[in-house]
């Protein structure tokens, strides 16, 4: 064990070649602060996504008692398509729901049609 792998660990983190590298979960399976934006751009319709960490990004918001994110989402370029979508969403106090969003540059969509969009056949990747 290197002298990194004990700092980590020292730190409360976990060595990563015992999580099989990299880390993070697909989708934020398990992830209780994590809030996943799709959209899709308004010019190009490229399917974009974004996680929100719930214990960092969300701001206090001026009246006091609701949380505020602003994202800024650029896509591949595979389109030759820059455009940014920028999302606000609005989160009650307990950063549980959403109580307010927008889309500007492009549209929210469910996570299934960010996967359907994804499969150039319409039928979603993880059902194929």
């Amino acid at each position: 064990m290197g002298f990194l792998d004990n700092l980590r660990n020292a730190l409360g983190g976990q060595n990563a070649s015992k999580k099989g590298g990299g880390g993070g979960s697909s989708f934020g399976a398990g992830d209780a602060n994590a809030y996943w934006i799709y959209v899709r751009c308004r010019r190009c319709g490229e399917p974009l996504r974004s996680r929100v960490n719930l214990a960092n990004d969300p701001s206090l918001d001026d009246d006091g008692e609701t949380w505020i994110v602003r994202k800024g989402l650029v896509g591949s370029g595979a389109n030759r398509c820059f455009q940014s979508v920028e999302v606000t969403l609005k989160f009650d106090a307990k950063k549980q729901n959403v109580i307010g969003s927008e889309a500007v540059g492009g549209e929210l969509i469910t996570a299934e049609e960010y996967q359907a969009l994804l499969s150039p056949t319409g039928i979603p990747r993880d059902a194929a």
